[in-house]
């Protein structure tokens, strides 16, 4: 799935329509930010939308006035990260919504001084007022008005904010990247009204699904309305039928009516509804495993039938976090694995805080890992940048080659910084650089859309030390609202009995990205202090470390003239070589 953005059928499908570089930032950035394998930066999950933020701080308020969940300091941290994001994205709103987006500003500002004010004896009403005020309703329709000057062309940094936006909007309407991009394909083909295709009106599929180890699931259409079943048989099954690599002992085929944006999403609420349903099973046979087969098939509307299965990724080669066992981590890796095994989205994003959790954070820490995440989020970044812009012509990338050497099949980077060199301007370049930044410039334009706008918009930061220190703030920004609104998830999911709510899959996945996030920079650590003979530095502290470097490093940037010296190889790791490159 990762990098379909960029396929070649995607191409030519542009070319052939004649799309312009605007046009197909804006598909292609709609297109990544849905892709389930892009890092926390990219996804849509993981973006500062002030859409998101005004729907998380209305779910708050809701659940604060109706079971005094989040309690009211958690709630005043809530609202006062989600300001931060909606500040940050307002920028966007100047195409539209910036008055709604500024009255539901004014709303969380008087909830603010209201806590300020009350504390913990916070009159609930106050709250369930807010709550029915804000409305994220006005703001997504709002950024639905914005593909027309998107179509036509806003000039950058600003066309990236708005993209990011749009593609929030698009995942809460219930959109799966994969189905999007067949219907994209076909838009281009004869291209119509864009708004259909993005958001579509969501209509009556049947999902057809899988559960093993009954054959019969008594009154399932009084607990699921509309559900029919089936007894499955292996031995009765056709040879060609999808159902036959599934079906082992007792089994039955589940078919469920439910209201979608597209096929894939159809299945992923099926299965979602159906998992919730085999709660009450496993309760009434407690001796009894039930779970639910991976494939799965729908029937849409038109009658078009549509295969498939659970999303997952393969490797050839799987390497674990560290090469021996970190007993501080040992609970953390446990129970981040098992919120990725979680279909119910608020269950998966109670267990990734207790991941979190289990490496030593609380909740007064979190702006602690909020900075570290902003220091790894920046790698993160600009290694993805160097895939995208490689992603294709073999012949333009041999200076760049040259310069900043790969390893593998996969052409991992030898060295990080090297490629920062590429992309920071320099007064008199060598030969060899010069080459390398050119192959950059044209491998860019070769590709067009998207990556010419990702190494312009990286190349302007990179231009700017304070420019650079602006985005690190907004990442920093982005993650402690993260944090706080899944500390909140957890605590609406296990201490308030809530099973769903708003963009709750959307805060599973950003859960899920941050407990990878902080295992992989906490698994880097460790690694190097192993090898260096040192002894383990909790995690804790790490946290704290980091959070003191980044800090560091914003003062440097504001008072340097460039980043020249900014050194990114290791910048999350045990060794103080965050401000080193080009050093004799």
């Amino acid at each position: 799935m990762r990098y379909q953005y960029l396929d070649a059928r995607l191409r030519q499908a542009f070319d052939d329509a004649g799309l312009s570089r605007c046009q197909r930032a804006l598909l292609q950035g709609v297109l990544r930010a849905l892709d389930p394998d892009a890092h926390l930066g990219e996804h849509v999950a993981g973006l500062g939308s002030a859409f998101l933020a005004v729907q998380r701080a209305q779910t708050a308020l809701a659940s604060h006035a109706a079971e005094d969940h989040p309690r009211w300091n958690l709630l005043r941290r809530i609202i006062s990260t989600s300001v931060t994001v909606m500040d940050a994205a307002a920028p966007a709103y100047a195409h539209g919504g910036a008055e709604e987006l500024a009255e539901a500003r004014r709303t969380l500002l008087d909830v603010d001084a209201a806590i300020a004010a009350d504390g913990q004896k916070l009159d609930p009403a106050v709250t369930a007022a807010a709550a029915a005020k804000l409305d994220p309703e006005a703001l997504r329709a709002a950024v639905e008005r914005w593909l027309a000057p998107l179509w036509n062309g806003v000039e950058l940094p600003l066309r990236a904010r708005m993209i990011a936006e749009v593609a929030v909007v698009t995942a809460d309407h219930g959109r799966d990247g994969r189905h999007l991009r067949t219907d994209l394909l076909r838009f281009l083909k004869k291209p119509d009204d864009l708004a259909q295709v993005l958001w579509p009106l969501p209509r009556r599929h049947v999902v057809a699904l899988v559960v093993r180890g009954a054959r019969v699931l008594r009154h399932l259409d009084e607990l699921l309305p509309g559900a029919r079943q089936e007894p499955l048989h292996r031995s009765r099954l056709p040879k060609d039928d999808f159902l036959k690599d599934v079906v082992t002992g007792s089994s039955a085929l589940v078919r469920l009516p439910v209201t979608a944006a597209d096929a894939h999403t159809a299945a992923v609420l099926g299965r979602r509804v159906l998992s919730e349903a085999l709660d009450q099973y496993a309760a009434g046979e407690r001796l009894t495993e039930l779970d639910i087969a991976p494939v799965w098939q729908v029937s849409g509307p038109t009658g078009r039938v549509t295969r498939g299965g659970e999303h997952q990724r393969t490797v050839g080669n799987a390497y674990p976090l560290t090469p021996y066992w970190p007993g501080e981590l040992r609970s953390a890796m446990r129970v981040a694995n098992l919120a990725r095994q979680v279909d119910a989205p608020m269950a998966a994003a109670g267990l990734a805080w207790s991941a979190l959790e289990a490496t030593g954070l609380d909740p007064s820490r979190i702006g602690w890992l909020a900075k570290a995440c902003a220091l790894q989020v920046l790698r993160q970044h600009l290694v993805s940048l160097h895939v995208v812009v490689t992603h294709h012509d073999r012949e333009l990338r041999a200076p760049l080659d040259a310069h900043v050497p790969t390893t593998g099949v996969k052409h991992h980077l030898r060295s990080v910084d090297a490629w920062l060199e590429v992309l920071v301007r320099h007064p008199r370049p060598n030969e060899r650089l010069k080459a390398a930044q050119d192959a950059v410039t044209a491998l860019a334009e070769s590709e067009g859309g998207l990556v010419p706008d990702l190494v312009e918009l990286w190349r302007s930061r990179l231009a700017d030390s304070n420019a650079l220190a602006d985005w690190l703030q907004e990442q920093e920004d982005t993650a402690a609202a993260l944090l706080e609104w899944l500390y909140a998830t957890r605590n609406l999911a296990f201490h308030a009995g809530t099973f769903a709510a708003p963009g709750d899959v959307l805060t599973a996945h950003a859960g899920q990205a941050l407990a990878d996030l902080a295992l992989e920079f906490l698994g880097n650590w460790r690694t190097r202090e192993r090898r260096q003979g040192r002894d383990e530095t909790p995690a804790l502290e790490v946290y704290r470390r980091l959070a003191q470097r980044k800090d560091q490093l914003t003062a440097r940037l504001r008072r340097a003239n460039s980043v020249r010296r900014l050194s990114v190889e290791d910048i999350s790791g045990p060794d103080e070589k965050w401000w080193t490159r080009g050093e004799g």
